[in-house]
């Protein structure tokens, strides 16, 4: 009889772990779909305290983190975010290299990111930018990490993410 008992939780379990997928995969639109599918895709980050949030960050040439950034070079780095439709149309990046004990500001461009750049553009139901960060040529030969801040007009900051990397020669 306990056996049978057992068997029998076992099938109500299973039944109601499927109906709550069923249930909440029918939730779903297609524009949380395809954030979904955005956010599986993305580089691994660490949120430092965004006020929108991040669906997808790619860091040219990286697949994996730490990232490898070879010195003396410029990496694009793309965001796609959700503004909550505050029609975000200006971004001031401040983005530092971090390393033990040390961090040192890195080069953007365009900064700041405007209309007149063209690298704020609306996708779907969110908003989407991009920039190019120089990897300097005197940065230490280590692991570290890149904070990425992205700031209103007033200074007030809408995004921001940690990714670890490596530099390289």
């Amino acid at each position: 009889m306990r056996g049978f008992f057992v068997y029998y939780l076992k099938i109500l379990w299973a039944f109601l772990v499927i109906n709550e997928s069923i249930a909440s995969v029918t939730k779903l639109s297609p524009e949380n779909v395809y954030k979904k599918i955005l956010s599986l895709r993305s580089l691994p980050f660490e949120d430092c305290g965004s006020l929108y949030n991040v669906n997808y960050l790619n860091i040219e040439s990286c697949s994996k983190v730490p990232c490898s950034m070879t010195r003396n070079s410029t990496v694009k780095v793309t965001v796609l975010f959700d503004d909550n439709g505050n029609g975000v149309s200006f971004l001031k990046h401040e983005v530092r290299w971090v390393f033990t004990y040390l961090k040192t500001k890195a080069a953007i461009s365009p900064d700041p990111c405007d209309g007149d750049h063209n690298c704020i553009l609306n996708v779907n139901e969110s908003k989407s930018y991009w920039a190019n960060i120089y990897v300097n040529p005197t940065l230490p030969v280590m692991r570290g990490s890149m904070l990425w801040e992205a700031k209103d007009e007033n200074n007030k900051n809408l995004i921001c993410f940690e990714v670890p990397v490596v530099i390289t020669e």
